[in-house]
């Protein structure tokens, strides 16, 4: 039997207002962000200006723009690529929450939060956005390693070579903390590109942890597998420069590559 309930049918709220507060509360954020750069910049300008050394500062400027820009593309295209395949490669279609046995005629069900962020997730627009916008991030924090990559470019000899690798010094001061800045920049894409990947498929259904299922799909097995056989190349890779990095050991008495370092340490990296 049926029970019908006359009068008007519950109204879902509205999410054009919520949304609005969002979109507003982030350009006032972007605004403020740029406001700041803005205000530094025009200080650094004024200053260099003042002392004759315009051109060192725009040759910074110059620098930290064209390893914010370089990092911005690399990273965006490695978030989306993962992206792209989690979404071809998953589910065509998001598990549904299976829907309350009983109904109340004339009432409208609210929409479910859940359904509707897993489908935003396993858009397109919405992987390109995501990607770009981590890649923002990411770039942010890696511009301020421009003097690093200078030092690298330009980078010459020292002409005296240290006794345990035989390398030239200028490898120490120029060319080793670029590799460093770089090594640390892949792991970060890696893990992001596995916390990226991973939300598109638990948007589609391939990962699912709650009390009553749990379990993972064979491609989120594989694409996971991928992942982390690279971590392990850029990992092998950073244990190859963990090896110079005892020259700069300290162990309260001496400074560089102790007796354990030389003995202990070495052959376990290697």
């Amino acid at each position: 039997m049926t029970i019908g309930i006359t009068g008007p049918g519950r109204k879902v709220p509205r999410q054009s207002g919520v949304v609005r507060l969002i979109v507003a509360a982030v350009v006032i954020t972007i605004c403020l962000i740029l406001l700041s750069f803005a205000s530094d910049f025009l200080v650094d300008w004024l200053w260099f200006s003042s002392i004759g050394y315009l051109e060192v500062f725009l040759t910074a400027i110059g620098a930290k723009a064209t390893v914010f820009f370089a990092v911005l593309a690399v990273t965006t295209v490695v978030l989306w690529l993962n992206g792209v395949l989690a979404a071809r490669f998953a589910m065509q279609q998001p598990r549904q929450i299976p829907a309350a046995p009983w109904k109340v005629a004339g009432v409208t069900p609210p929409p479910d939060p859940s359904a509707m962020l897993r489908d935003r997730l396993t858009r397109p627009w919405f992987i390109a956005l995501g990607a770009g916008l981590l890649a923002v991030l990411v770039a942010a924090g890696e511009a301020g390693n421009w003097g690093i990559f200078l030092q690298f470019l330009y980078h010459v000899p020292y002409g005296a070579e240290d006794p345990l690798y035989n390398r030239d010094i200028g490898f120490y001061l120029f060319a080793l903390p670029a590799y460093l800045a770089i090594k640390n920049w892949m792991l970060l894409a890696i893990v992001l590109s596995a916390l990226f990947a991973g939300a598109i498929y638990w948007a589609r259904g391939d990962i699912e942890y709650d009390v009553h299922n749990r379990s993972i799909s064979p491609t989120v097995i594989a694409h996971g597998s991928a992942l982390v056989g690279l971590l392990f190349a850029v990992k092998a890779w950073s244990y190859g420069l963990d090896r110079y990095l005892l020259l700069y050991g300290d162990n309260g008495v001496v400074v560089g590559a102790s007796y354990t370092d030389v003995h202990l340490g070495l052959p376990a990296l290697c």
